[in-house]
């Protein structure tokens, strides 16, 4: 693989603008493409197979009156009452009727028995239903609705859409995120090379990469069903992966140029070395992002597909464009004070990389960074012990995790829905905001018995603890369907709600022996997070393993490959613990516009899992494999650690900084669960590159030894080998120390 990088490394750098415009090219056809056939995204939390998902496509295809997608109307009095406003609301749900895409829309006034006029006679609401999911409609139908409801604003009343409703043309901008992060990047990038020119490398590329990405997922989704958030999640981690590959690129780059190398060669040298690591850790990416699929919800999976194809275009600009602006830039990426000492000196290439690279293996061994790397490595116990308390000690809040949907009622009050969802609870109580529709299968043979049975099932029902009131049964023409509603007590985010749900399917109504089904939103989202919650281990297990695997076949060593899953999981469960005391317990939470507490979705712990175990591989490659160069040279535990730490620390605390600052810029978006993925990555990213690469890996390098490069004799022509981060030679080397005891290497 290293030889074919280095080819196209080679290639790309001496035919820079042929790449420069095919990229051009790409993009600008790409955008052209999206703007003209470009899909919307839609959230769908639909379990394929489950009993809410069943249930909806009975009445779907039995009795579409009752089926599609819900929503409210909600109609407020300031003054008097929405009764005497009645022939506006009615005109005004009439007008709504008329709207494409609508199924039916109820007035509250239709018959006595609605129950949809408050006791105060202040609050009314006519239910809505769609044919298609009203997420997937954009302002202008938002305009139209606006519109159709204009009768009842005239009137004087305040007229706010709750559901499905609030989700019609909430689309949101990642426009200011993406300008604050690549702004803070920017920073981070002329901190560290002290050159503009040098900077703008990476961030051209992730401006480019992400871009086209962007466009692809906006063509696929005329044809598949994304999320909201899956363009916000994939330009979150497309911008943070594709600055941070430019980045080991570009210093390895520049530091081969410093030594002397020619611009073309060390453009191909880089890509052979720095590029092998980024393909590996690029795809440990892409494959655990793509094991979302296995939770078996096409909202995860579909959303880590439109990441993992951010990310794959972003490897391959990162292995393309940023070669290409390096022989485009040529020597002038380096600092100006390295090219005028060369200039003024007047040495050779040859002198100048034989006393370059003497200064920089010094510079890496007598660093700051390498300093701190022996410090801990000559106490290695108490350091590693302290660092696994304060992980510890940060995901305790884990314990008390509550996967759950967030519902309206944690949405700003700037938002409809939130309105909506006040006036529905101070007029109705809170499970009004989240009815459980119950789906019952008749007999193909209508007989007066079944009415008997409908009698009985809805007083069963009203009788369960948790309702507050059941709707009137609404039966099919051909009487093969009957429904009703089942108002719960609780909100439908409340854990109440959901062992309602439970109490209802698996013990109320099996006792009356017909096919019976309990959907709805909030019975479809428990399903959703019962699906998830039931796949995580399978997840963790086969991410776990694709990692153990690709680590074991680079660095020869099942020690190392182990090490590398419990530190992952170890700051992983860290960052975890973080999101529940902000967002379940509220510490914090006001700093970052969040102001009620509420359950975790549970593809939230999931899509981070998948997102920082694969981004960690960055990380232990970019570190370790220095340390194992260093160790096949010297032979030395201690001082190899000291060597790799101080010759990765400074690109590894950059590429973790720009991470941070990306995903912490995403905060600002208004989804509760945007705000959870970007806190929980950049809380895992900033304990990976700080706890764990600076004090746990050295500390337990150090107590490891030779020990830390064992792998059994069977095992090792067995495996494949893939060279990383230049570590041939360490590579060639790795079976020196298989089945051998510390005991026997000298130090």
């Amino acid at each position: 693989m290293s030889g074919l990088l280095e080819r196209l490394g080679g290639f790309a750098a001496r035919r820079h603008w042929i790449v420069i415009i095919t990229w051009l090219v790409i993009l600008g056809g790409l955008l052209a493409l999206t703007r003209a056939f470009g899909g919307t995204y839609v959230n769908n939390y639909t379990v394929p197979g489950s009993n809410s998902s069943n249930g909806l496509n009975l009445l779907n295809s039995d009795y579409p009156q009752q089926g599609g997608y819900g929503g409210q109307i909600v109609f407020h009095a300031s003054h008097g009452t929405v009764t005497q406003q009645q022939a506006a609301v009615n005109q005004a749900t009439g007008n709504v009727a008329k709207l494409p895409g609508v199924i039916k829309a109820v007035s509250p006034f239709a018959s006595s028995n609605t129950g949809a006029v408050s006791k105060s006679g202040t609050i009314a609401y006519a239910n809505v239903s769609w044919s298609d999911n009203p997420a997937g409609l954009t302002t202008s139908y938002l305009n139209q609705l606006d519109k159709a409801v204009a009768p009842a604003r005239k009137a004087g009343l305040e007229v706010e859409y709750g559901g499905g409703a609030g989700e019609i043309g909430q689309q949101t901008s990642d426009t200011l995120s993406e300008v604050i992060g690549l702004a803070f990047a920017l920073l981070l990038l002329l901190f560290m090379f002290g050159s503009f020119i040098t900077a703008a490398v990476p961030l051209v590329s992730a401006i480019f990469s992400v871009g086209a990405g962007l466009s692809v997922v906006g063509l696929l989704a005329s044809v598949l069903t994304f999320p909201t958030t899956a363009p916000t999640v994939a330009t979150l981690l497309g911008l943070g992966v594709a600055i941070d590959y430019g980045l080991f690129l570009t210093a390895r780059h520049r530091e081969q140029l410093d030594n002397g190398m020619d611009v073309v060669k060390s453009a191909s040298r880089a890509e052979g070395t720095s590029g092998s690591a980024i393909v590996i850790a690029g795809s440990t990416v892409v494959v655990a992002i793509l094991g979302l699929y296995l939770s078996g919800v096409p909202f995860v999976g579909s959303m880590g597909l439109a990441a993992a194809i951010v990310v794959a275009i972003t490897m391959c600009a990162a292995l393309t464009l940023v070669p290409s602006f390096m022989g485009l830039v040529k020597n002038n990426i380096r600092s100006l004070p390295a090219r005028a000492r060369a200039h003024r000196q007047g040495i050779s290439a040859q002198q100048q990389a034989r006393q370059t690279a003497t200064a920089t293996q010094e510079h890496h061994e007598q660093s700051d960074f390498a300093r701190w790397g022996r410090r801990v490595a000559r106490q290695p116990w108490p350091w590693g012990i302290a660092s696994v308390l304060v992980l510890l000690g940060l995901a305790i809040p884990l314990l008390s995790i509550n996967l759950g949907q967030p519902d309206n009622g944690t949405n700003p009050t700037t938002d409809s829905s939130r309105r909506a969802y006040d006036l529905i609870t101070d007029g109705f109580g809170q499970g009004a905001n989240g009815p459980l529709t119950v789906v019952v299968k008749l007999p193909k043979q209508p007989s007066s018995a079944d009415q008997s049975l409908l009698n009985s099932m809805t007083s069963g029902v009203k009788g369960t603890r948790g309702v507050a009131s059941v709707t009137p049964t609404s039966v099919n023409k051909a009487a093969t369907v009957a429904v009703f509603n089942a108002v719960p007590t609780t909100s439908p985010q409340a854990t109440a709600t959901t062992s309602l749900v439970k109490t209802l399917r698996d013990d109320v109504l099996p006792k009356y022996h017909a096919t019976s089904y309990v959907t709805g939103t909030t019975a479809g989202n428990v399903d959703f997070t019962d699906q998830i919650s039931s796949r995580m281990l399978i997840l963790i297990l086969a991410v776990v393993a694709i990692a153990f695997m690709l680590l074991t076949m680079a660095f020869r060593s099942v020690v190392i490959a182990t090490k590398a899953a419990i530190l992952n999981l170890l700051s992983i469960g860290a960052a975890y613990g973080v999101i529940v005391a902000v967002f379940q317990w509220g510490w914090g939470a006001s700093l970052i516009g969040v102001h009620t507490t509420s359950p975790i979705p549970a593809y939230v712990p999931m899509m981070v899992f998948a997102i920082v175990f694969g981004l960690s591989m960055d990380y232990e490659v970019f570190l370790l494999s220095r340390i194992h160069e260093s160790w096949i040279a010297t032979g030395e535990a201690h001082r190899s650690v000291a060597i790799g730490i101080g010759s990765t620390a400074r690109v590894i605390t950059t590429a973790a900084g720009i991470m941070v600052v990306v995903f912490s810029s995403f905060v600002i978006n208004d989804q509760a669960a945007v705000k959870m993925l970007a806190i929980g990555m950049a809380v895992a990213v900033l304990i990976d590159a700080s706890i764990v690469r600076m004090i746990l890996v050295p500390a337990i390098m150090a107590v490891l030894g030779a020990r830390a490069w064992w792998m059994p004799r069977w095992l090792e022509p067995v495996l494949p080998h893939l060279h990383l981060e230049g570590s041939e030679a360490a590579t060639a080397a790795a079976g020196e120390f298989s089945d051998r005891p510390a005991s026997a290497v000298h130090h």
